[in-house]
């Protein structure tokens, strides 16, 4: 896909994990393109363990599904007509499992903190974010060229001048530098290139800045909410391949949310 232009709301005259339920989805560039950041180089006698696990991951991501047993959730899906999507990823029922107030405060934003919401779909998080930062920024960044423009638009109709909607690719989100945190809600198992994309984030944190994971629990029930069992990424996983490319391991929570895990990262200062 062609990245477009980013869509910078300001506050308007008058008077968003993305994502998901059931399915879920997974900037523009800047004036000066970027090169392509380098993962940190990898310990050819590293241990066993983390190279095992990053051959897992390749695994996992790789193996096909069935489609009948994921409900029509797919790795790679296509997720176009953002209103259509609204009316599941925004759903009253989502706020029962997914605890979005609980997660935003356990990410410790300062009010006027920098924070790239990572796969936004059709902003259930951003909008919290932004209200949850009234002085910081909050760069809601989605490969989807309608999600991007469904971002503005929301953001626009809620009054929320602190939202920057960004059209972001496979391999890079296009993010501003500096930031001091990003989340990724219930979309790391739609990553097509976790390496290249998630060495692209470490890059954009500032030393010290978080990046948090929230996603399904490779043990939660078949019938609860996101994608089948074939499809969730262990949290472990997770922890492994991130520390590969550079973070630090702060801590996971397995209590906080019924069916998902948040693993929190650092890049180190």
């Amino acid at each position: 896909m062609t990245p477009g232009p980013p869509v910078v709301m300001s506050r308007p005259r008058a008077l968003f994990e993305l994502p998901l339920a059931t399915l879920l989805a997974c900037g523009a560039p800047s004036a000066t393109p970027r090169p392509a950041a380098a993962p940190p180089a990898h310990d050819d006698h590293g241990t066993p363990e983390l190279h095992a696990q990053e051959h897992e991951i390749a695994e996992e991501l790789a193996q096909p599904v069935d489609n009948h047993r994921a409900r029509g959730h797919h790795r790679h899906h296509r997720f176009e007509d953002a209103e259509r999507w609204s009316a599941q990823f925004d759903s009253p029922e989502r706020a029962e499992w997914q605890r979005p107030d609980a997660v935003i405060a356990a990410l410790g934003l300062r009010p006027d903190a920098r924070v790239a919401d990572l796969g936004a779909g059709t902003g259930y998080f951003t909008v919290r974010l932004a209200r949850a930062v009234p002085r910081g920024q909050v760069y809601a960044e989605d490969i989807e060229p309608d999600m991007v423009r469904y971002l503005a638009d929301r953001a626009a109709r809620e009054g929320l001048g602190n939202v920057t909607a960004l059209r972001g690719d496979a391999a890079d989100p296009k993010l501003p530098d500096k930031l001091d945190a990003a989340i990724m809600v219930d979309t790391y198992h739609h990553i097509a290139d976790p390496t290249a994309f998630f060495a692209q984030v470490r890059e954009r944190l500032r030393p010290g800045g978080d990046l948090v994971i929230v996603d399904f629990k490779k043990d939660a029930p078949e019938d609860a909410p996101g994608p089948p069992a074939a499809m969730r990424i262990a949290d472990a996983i997770v922890v492994a391949h991130l520390r590969k490319l550079g973070f630090a391991h702060i801590r996971t929570d397995r209590e906080m949310l019924p069916y998902q895990y948040l693993v929190f990262m650092r890049r180190p200062t």
